[in-house]
């Protein structure tokens, strides 16, 4: 074995362990932060607020640049409001956070179109070189728009399926408080206390849906139905249609909400059990793609590695 290729053995190895060390290190921070979470003492360190500080001001500075940007891009009514549905089921609902994600858009765009069109440019010479730097230019430009919608789409879909997978525990504690004889409105708030520190995103849905119950004085239908029409649950729509017939007659929420979660856990194992199914189907092609190759060179390796001596001792006689 020649040093160079000892020597990029060892870097490799070295750079495996920085990763897995680092690794360790960021998931014992996770641990850290959810036992404080957990248990009350969230205390920071005065480096730790000024780093937090420090990176208030970069992202409020950021923020007004992008929003800047995002009033050269007019988009239509419908597109805001696509953006907008996205931003809300992703956790974002802040005023500016629409014409942030456009300002977002308008900086890709122009990246895109840098750095498309010096790219490309680069390649040809003359008059070819610039129409080809203009063509390359406004395809990478339009890709790289799409880009911020891809990856709010993608945001928005893990928190939908982070809370619906939450939905049950949330329930169990709504049952548990209701037992001990509190109220829908303060059982809904001790519920949320209780989940934001293994439940954060559900929690969030839920103290604004008592906030507005609280605050706007909307009733237990109207806020729960706000929930369930911006994340389009259709666990949240029964919540909110179970809650709202038990005000109305009269009857034990409690025994509404445990059949409602036995439904819900079923429905969960029924798609688990449904993708589980699919499995075998999705992992036909990586195998066709990644094994294929390695068992046509076993195979017919040996047998053109033959043929390949016949033909040269063939042409030799």
């Amino acid at each position: 074995m020649t040093p160079q290729t000892i020597s990029v053995v060892l870097l490799a190895v070295l750079a495996i362990a920085l990763l897995m060390i680092a690794s360790a290190m960021i998931n014992r921070r996770r641990v850290l932060r959810r036992l404080q979470l957990a248990t009350g003492d969230v205390r920071e360190s005065r480096v730790q607020s000024r780093i937090a500080e420090g990176m208030t001001g970069v992202r409020s500075g950021v923020e007004r640049t992008l929003g800047v940007l995002g009033t050269f891009l007019p988009l239509g009514q419908k597109d805001q409001e696509k953006i907008s549905v996205g931003l809300q089921r992703a956790g974002f609902r802040s005023a500016n956070a629409v014409t942030v994600a456009i300002g977002t858009k308008v900086a890709c765009l122009l990246v895109g179109l840098a750095g498309g069109g010096l790219g490309v440019s680069t390649l040809f010479s003359g008059v070819i070189g610039w129409g080809a730097g203009l063509l390359g230019g406004l395809l990478l430009g339009v890709a790289c728009n799409l880009v911020p919608e891809w990856i709010i789409t993608r945001l928005a879909a893990r928190r939908v399926w982070r809370i619906q997978t939450a939905l049950t525990d949330a329930i169990d504690l709504l049952i548990v408080c209701l037992e001990a004889g509190l109220t829908f409105e303060r059982a809904l708030r001790r519920t949320v206390s209780d989940l934001r520190a293994f439940r954060p995103e559900l929690a969030d849905e839920l103290g604004q849906a008592s906030l507005d119950m609280r605050i706007h004085g909307m009733n237990r239908e109207e806020a729960l139905g706000r929930v369930a029409q911006r994340l389009d649950l259709q666990s949240l729509k029964d919540l909110t249609t179970t809650v709202a017939q038990s005000e109305r007659q009269g009857t034990p929420a409690a025994d509404a909400l445990r059949r409602l979660s036995s439904s819900v856990r079923v429905e969960m194992v029924a798609s688990m059990q449904a993708k589980m199914a699919r499995l075998p189907t999705l992992l036909i092609i990586p195998s066709m793609v990644f094994m294929l190759p390695g068992l046509l060179v076993i195979v017919g390796g040996p047998a053109f590695v033959q043929l390949i001596e016949g033909l040269s001792s063939a042409g030799g006689l």
